[in-house]
């Protein structure tokens, strides 16, 4: 190896791919898809085609491929077409949730739930497992539907918080007070909050908050780097008139969840 070449200490192909260490361990130890080289100290230091590996690894899950079915893909360097894989619209693991939650498992719901977490970047698992099992939760019987959605819900918020959290420790890009109109805690605005975090923000979750103009006063900004706001529907003028005198004092970064982007837009 050339000694000049440039390596990567595992949190800054992180930065770099959008891939979680943890995500980058899993892959290393369960599935040998990457081998990174060690330190003495046994930390992990990664070259430029182990980044190439990576983001070939996040092409093969985005188009649906399971990540147990890449490293056959990657080792061939052929074509999904030319192999014959079988490319699903959801993970393996949807079939295994729904099953225990027809029973209430939580036990392997739970399990399933982390190891899907660990092993796959945040966008794959809200579009091949989240949505596939809310779909699937769709076509049940109305009375066991409640039951099984409410404890996929709760185990599904209990993970992506602890996640959070623990990602609060590594976050570069500063702090983001995140606020939710909603009186309760619910999976998409966890799931958008899951996003801000694996784009860098040190998160501060707050709920139930229906009138935002205490955040009027020129101290915030010495707290918090960015505010996102979040409500699944529309706001009344008195409340999007709050939110403009937030954003008018306010010198940070300021995000909006899509339903309130759009209406703020069309207003």
């Amino acid at each position: 190896m050339d000694c000049n070449e440039k390596q990567y200490a595992i949190r800054e192909v992180s930065e770099l791919t959008g891939v979680k260490p943890v995500t980058l361990r899993a892959w290393q130890r369960r599935y040998n898809l990457i081998k990174p080289m060690r330190t003495e100290k046994g930390h992990r230091l990664y070259k430029e085609e182990d980044i190439a590996r990576i983001r070939s690894i996040q092409t093969w899950l985005d188009k649906g491929v399971s990540i147990g079915k890449v490293k056959a893909l990657l080792d061939a360097e052929s074509l999904v077409e030319d192999q014959g894989v079988a490319i699903d619209q959801h993970l393996e693991e949807v079939d295994k949730v729904t099953a225990a939650l027809a029973i209430l498992n939580k036990k392997r719901v739970e399990s399933t739930i982390n190891t899907v977490l660990k092993e796959y970047p945040l966008p794959a698992v809200i579009q091949q497992f989240v949505k596939p099992i809310y779909e699937s939760l769709s076509l049940v019987k109305r009375n066991q539907q409640v039951l099984q959605t409410a404890l996929f819900n709760g185990l599904l918020i209990a993970k992506l918080e602890a996640i959070i959290e623990a990602e609060n420790k590594a976050s570069h890009q500063g702090k983001c007070l995140f606020i939710n109109f909603e009186p309760s805690r619910d999976i998409e605005s966890r799931l958008w909050a899951a996003k801000l975090s694996d784009d860098g923000w040190n998160m501060t979750l707050l709920d139930g908050v229906d009138d935002v103009s205490g955040l009027v006063r020129a101290e915030f900004d010495t707290q918090f780097d960015s505010i996102a706001l979040y409500s699944p529907r529309p706001l009344t003028e008195q409340q999007m008139g709050g939110i403009e005198s937030v954003r008018g004092g306010f010198s940070g970064q300021f995000f909006l969840s899509d339903v309130l982007a759009a209406y703020e837009e069309y207003r």
